[in-house]
């Protein structure tokens, strides 16, 4: 027994180093210090919880409050503008505070973003906008709850764009409409709504019925052709891929059918619930005949009645792509907004310069910088827009991080503005009172001119105003520029004439 607890022990002995080792050899989690809590962000956790952290960038901005900032800065910013440049006075008195909270604007408390590359070439990038909370404004009309993406069944096979984004137009109008009345008045606010029921009455279209309608999905498809081309008619037309297109709204067809019942130009054809209406006149453009139809409450423009149809067969075929499936997996099936762009779209794209040898020299160069700010890109580019709870979510799968667009935001944010307004206010402020100085010291020479002459033909040595500025005097009208007034001048052989401005100073003229 006592050789045997030997052994053993002996044995115990020899595995412990081995234990250790493999405890050394497994990775640690990654850890990432995080400041106390007293000094934390109120909003870091509900922001990074979206967000990958660990890639080639990460961002985190508590904004809460900075659009009240931002409108401070705008208020001071346009009041001193107001002083040198009278006309814009009414934007000085604005509350540019009340609007930030109209357009929902100070409903953002926070905003992150990240983005990690998949050692590929290509990116996986978030950006979250954090406002908890019900949502106002601008933010409001971008839909409701997330849900998978009803119109993609319209997407036939070979589809190179497709789009498809819930929006709530009437929230948006009920937004716009609160800022012009807030900024301009309730009768102005009434007027614009006026306006806008007015306007499309005689060709049976009620725009605010289109406005209060749109409250649904969009959804755009386009497939190019691999090989034929199309030259628009004109003069040096230009030669583009042929493509097809179908773009559908859900709830403006209402707003629009008695209109397009009654216009002698199209002709209609009804089919499966279908009404679809045809131009009666064909476009001088091989194998395009463009077509509305009505489904439902959801209105169709196609370029084809062909390619009408086969969307409307609603067998989804980009849905079962693999390339469509593998992009898709990236960012996630459900959302409110959905963009898609496959690789030969920005193929056929970049053929755009080689497809117009015989343009002119200024075409040709245009299409060259179109083409050179298109990549080369060898799969599909995928985009996914989702209300959350806290929040709006946009996952991408691109072949670029976000990297460029901060650099720009770097530069061109309101802060960087209003530092470089501030600046050039001052500068702007003496070229401004330069110039109305000396088109105050030329007012005063025409004036001395006018005298001159009324004395030399009336043979005395003194004038008044009325008797040189008027329609049939020297001077038809004379226009103050810096809030002087000419009429209190004394015209006297050989006096100075001298105006004072709104600003206190005083400009003279020496006949």
């Amino acid at each position: 027994m006592l050789a045997a607890a030997l052994v053993l022990a002996g044995c115990r002995k020899q595995e412990t180093p081995q234990a250790a080792a493999v405890v050394a050899e497994k990775p640690r989690p990654a850890t990432v210090e995080v400041v106390k809590e007293s000094e934390r962000s109120p909003h870091f956790r509900a922001v990074t919880s979206q967000l990958e952290l660990g890639g080639t960038l990460f961002g985190y901005a508590d904004v809460d409050g900075d659009v009240l900032k931002v409108a401070g800065y705008l208020q001071t910013i346009f009041g001193e503008v107001a002083k040198i440049q009278p006309e814009a006075a009414v934007l000085g008195r604005q509350d540019f505070a009340e609007m930030a909270r109209i357009l929902g604007l100070t409903d953002i408390k926070a905003l992150g973003l990240s983005s990690v590359p998949d050692g590929t070439g290509y990116f996986r990038n978030r950006v979250f906008v954090y406002a908890p909370g019900e949502r106002r404004g601008l933010l409001a009309g971008l839909g409701g709850p997330p849900k998978p993406f009803a119109r993609l069944d319209l997407a036939p096979a070979g589809t190179d764009v497709y789009s498809e984004a819930e929006l709530d137009l009437a929230e948006i109008y009920a937004t716009i409409r609160e800022l012009v009345r807030k900024s301009a008045g309730e009768e102005a606010s009434n007027l614009m709504e006026g306006a806008l029921r007015q306007a499309g009455e005689k060709a049976a279209i009620s725009l605010l019925g289109l406005i209060q309608g749109w409250k649904g999905h969009s959804v755009l498809v386009l497939r190019t052709d691999p090989e034929r081309n199309l030259t628009l008619p004109g003069e040096n037309g230009l030669t583009v891929p042929y493509f097809s297109m179908l773009l559908g709204i859900d709830g403006i067809a209402p707003a629009l059918e008695k209109a397009l019942q009654a216009s002698p130009l199209l002709a209609m054809r009804e089919e499966g619930g279908v009404k679809a209406f045809a131009m009666r006149q064909r476009l001088p453009i091989e194998d395009v005949s463009p077509v509305l139809a009505i489904e439902g409450s959801t209105l169709y423009f196609a370029t084809s009645p062909g390619f009408l149809a086969v969307c409307l067969q609603r067998k989804g075929g980009l849905a079962r792509e693999a390339a469509f499936t593998e992009a898709v997996a990236q960012v996630g099936a459900e959302g409110n907004g959905l963009a898609y762009v496959s690789p030969r779209f920005f193929r056929r794209f970049r053929q755009l310069t080689e497809l117009n040898p015989g343009q002119p020299a200024e075409v040709r160069r245009v299409l060259e910088m179109m083409v050179s700010l298109v990549p080369p890109v060898d799969r599909p580019l995928v985009s996914i827009r989702t209300n959350l709870p806290e929040g709006i979510l946009v996952r991408s799968y691109q072949n670029r991080s976000l990297k460029q667009d901060v650099a720009v935001m770097a530069v061109y944010n309101p802060a960087s503005i209003g530092l470089m307004a501030a600046m050039a206010i001052p500068a702007f402020q003496k070229v401004r009172t330069a110039s109305q100085e000396k088109a105050v010291l030329n007012n005063l020479r025409q004036l001395a001119a006018a005298a001159d002459q009324y004395y030399l033909e009336n043979g005395v040595d003194q004038a008044t105003y009325d008797q040189l500025v008027g329609p049939d005097k020297y001077i038809r009208t004379i226009q103050a520029v810096a809030g002087e007034d000419y009429r209190n001048l004394e015209f006297k052989l050989g006096r100075r004439l001298e105006v004072t401005l709104g600003s206190g100073k005083v400009v003279g003229y020496d006949p």
